[in-house]
């Protein structure tokens, strides 16, 4: 594939995007509240033996677009031996806003702010071997719900001979702004044209939703480790772009 500015541009955007844009419908409180209190326990501070999450409100938005209140509870047992019987620490999300999307593996991915403000966390000696200054019962608000709970409902487009992408032009996005370098437009179920007017081809694994273009403006624009996935939220065909631990980079929707 020959480099050109434009290529280099869209690479650019990929590498840098960070913001998650949650354009999938499907998820539900309470997937949320298992999917932020998963992220949170991988973060439970060294030294710390037990983590709690207690959710006091969880408000839905639009698209994934979740506004939550909630305690992080943080126990560490210390060392008895030497009379140090470590802490108990407790913050707050108040009012945080998280976003939600597909991870690409039937699963969920939340961002956002996983620390809790200073100003909303307190942190106490524990007075006794095994006795906690900041008891779990003296807080207000409940754990995330166990067993499964509504899943994404964008699967992956099945269809003959291994799946099938919806014709016509794609627009996309990133930053929640439009990638008009990145348009293309599916002209049948192998070939492509980018928009710089070239033609290539493309693949889809319909059991993953995985897609692979080969040739024109979209062969190798994105870094190592990269993916495409297409899918159709709320019916709409679209094709996510995803960075190696899943989170998305932009996304392109067929245009209507």
């Amino acid at each position: 594939m020959r480099i050109t500015s434009r290529n280099i541009v869209a690479t650019v955007a990929f590498v840098t995007a960070l913001v998650l844009n949650s354009f999938a419908a499907g998820p539900s409180v309470d997937a949320l509240k298992q999917a932020l209190t998963a992220r949170l326990l991988q973060l439970k501070p060294t030294g710390m033996s037990e983590r709690q999450i207690l959710f006091q409100e969880v408000r839905a938005g639009s698209s994934g677009n979740f506004r939550v209140t909630a305690l992080v509870r943080d126990y560490g047992a210390g060392y008895p031996k030497n009379r140090y019987y470590g802490e108990t620490c407790v913050g707050r999300f108040d009012n945080q806003d998280f976003t939600m999307a597909p991870d690409g593996f039937g699963g969920w991915q939340v961002q956002g702010a996983m620390t809790p403000s200073m100003d909303e966390s307190q942190c106490k000696k524990n007075p006794a071997a095994g006795v906690s200054s900041i008891p779990l019962a003296s807080l207000a608000g409940a754990a995330a719900p166990t067993g499964g709970v509504t899943t994404a409902t964008t699967k992956p487009a099945a269809g003959g001979g291994g799946g099938k992408v919806a014709l016509g032009k794609y627009e996309c996005w990133a930053y929640g702004q439009s990638r008009m370098g990145l348009n293309f437009t599916i002209k049948s179920a192998s070939q492509y044209v980018g928009s710089d007017g070239k033609s290539g081809s493309y693949s889809l694994d319909g059991n993953t939703g995985r897609m692979t273009f080969t040739g024109g403006s979209l062969d190798g624009v994105l870094p190592k480790g990269f993916f495409e996935l297409y899918y159709e939220p709320r019916g709409i065909p679209t094709v996510s772009f995803r960075n190696s631990g899943g989170s998305e980079v932009s996304f392109c929707e067929k245009a209507r």
